[in-house]
C-alpha cells in the first residue's frame, strides 16, 4: 500500500505535536511481532474493542516511535485489527472521520487524532493523549466502568454490563457540573447511535480532573461506525438506555431516547432540540463522508447504515 501522504500540515502539527516537526510515517512494518494479524484467534462473536490494539507513542526528533516499557508516552497509536474484520483497512480513516464529525458537526469536545503509516503503507490511527500534559504531567482521569467499581481486568465484557441510564448517574455523582456533562452525555450518546458505534462501553467515557479541582466528562473518544467492521448491536449497554432493559417498540426511537433524557434528569424539550439539530447534519456528514480517507466502498457502507439510523429518530 502507498500512504495516503507524506507530511502533516502546520495546523495538524500544531494540534497534534506543540507545533513540532514529526513524519506521518513509521520506522515499522504493520505485519511485525505484536501488530496487524499477531492477534489471538477469536473464541466468540467479535467486537472491535480490544481488537484494535493500542501502543504508547513517543515523538523523537521528528519521529515517532513506540514508547519503552516505563517511559512516558504523549500519544497512542491503534492498528487497524487483523483481516478477521471486513474493512480492516478502513479503521483509522473511519475513527478519524468520526471523531471530527463529533467536534465539527455536534459540536462536542474530542480528542486530537489524525492518521500515520506502517512502513507497507498501511494506515494506523494515532491520537495525542489528553491526560498528558505539554509538561509531561498527567492530569486524574477515570473512566466510568472504574467509576462504578467494576472490575473489568480478566473480563472484557463486563464494561458492556449495565445501562446508559446508569452510566448517567455516575457522572451526575462525579461531576462538578452534572447538569452540564449530562447534556454533553446525552448527545454523546445520540450521536455514538447514529454513527453506528455498537462499541460505545462504560470504559468509552471517562471524567476528568482540570486545574481547578473540577471533575468534568473527558473530550470523546474511541467513537467509529462498527458497523463496516461488524454485525453489532445499535447499543453497546447490554440493557440498552434504561436499567429496567426497556426495549424501543418499533420506528419509535426518538421518543425512546426522549423518555431516556427525562429518566436520567433532561427535560423533553432539550432532547427534542438535540435530536432535531443532529438530524439536520445528515446532508454535511454525507458531504464530508465524500471527502475523508475512507475507501469507496467503505463510504458506501457507512452511508447505507447512517442513513437507517437518522430515518429511525424521524
Amino acid at each position: 500500500m502507498k500512504p495516503l501522504f507524506s507530511e502533516y500540515t502546520p495546523a495538524e502539527r500544531a494540534r497534534m505535536f506543540e507545533g513540532k516537526a514529526a513524519s506521518p510515517l513509521l520506522p515499522y512494518r504493520y505485519k511485525a511481532k505484536g501488530l496487524g494479524d499477531d492477534l489471538p484467534a477469536s473464541t466468540g462473536s467479535l467486537s472491535v474493542s480490544g481488537a484494535q490494539q493500542k501502543l504508547g507513542v513517543c515523538l523523537e526528533n521528528g519521529l515517532l516511535r513506540i514508547a519503552e516499557p516505563g517511559e512516558q508516552s504523549t500519544h497512542i497509536l491503534k492498528p487497524c485489527a487483523d483481516s478477521r474484520f471486513t474493512l480492516n483497512h478502513d479503521m483509522p480513516a473511519n475513527e478519524l472521520f468520526c471523531l471530527s464529525m463529533v467536534a465539527k458537526l455536534f459540536k462536542i469536545p474530542e480528542v486530537h487524532a489524525t492518521l500515520c503509516f506502517f512502513s507497507d503503507g498501511v494506515p494506523a490511527y494515532l491520537t495525542k493523549r489528553f491526560d498528558v500534559l505539554p509538561d509531561g504531567c498527567k492530569r486524574h482521569v477515570e473512566d466510568i466502568a472504574s467509576l462504578s467499581e467494576t472490575e473489568v481486568q480478566g473480563d472484557s465484557l463486563k464494561k458492556y454490563q449495565g445501562s446508559y441510564e446508569q452510566l448517567a448517574a455516575i457522572i451526575a455523582e462525579t461531576s462538578t457540573a452534572p447538569l452540564l456533562d449530562l447534556r454533553t452525555f446525552f448527545k454523546l450518546v445520540l450521536v455514538n447511535y447514529l454513527l453506528c458505534n455498537g462499541d460505545a462501553h462504560a470504559k468509552n467515557f471517562s471524567m476528568m480532573e482540570h486545574d481547578d479541582g473540577a471533575w468534568r466528562l473527558a473530550p470523546a473518544y474511541d467513537i467509529l461506525n462498527t458497523r463496516l467492521h461488524v454485525a453489532d448491536s445499535p447499543f453497546a449497554m447490554g440493557s440498552g438506555l434504561f436499567a429496567d432493559g426497556r426495549k424501543c417498540h418499533k420506528g419509535d426511537m426518538r421518543n425512546h431516547f426522549t423518555e431516556w433524557a427525562e429518566c436520567i434528569g433532561l427535560n423533553a424539550k432539550f432532547a427534542a432540540k438535540e435530536i432535531n439539530r443532529a438530524l439536520t447534519s445528515l446532508p454535511e456528514l454525507l458531504l464530508q463522508l465524500q471527502k475523508s480517507h475512507l475507501s469507496q466502498k467503505a463510504q458506501r457502507v457507512f452511508r447505507y447504515h447512517i442513513r437507517q439510523r437518522f430515518l429511525s429518530l424521524k
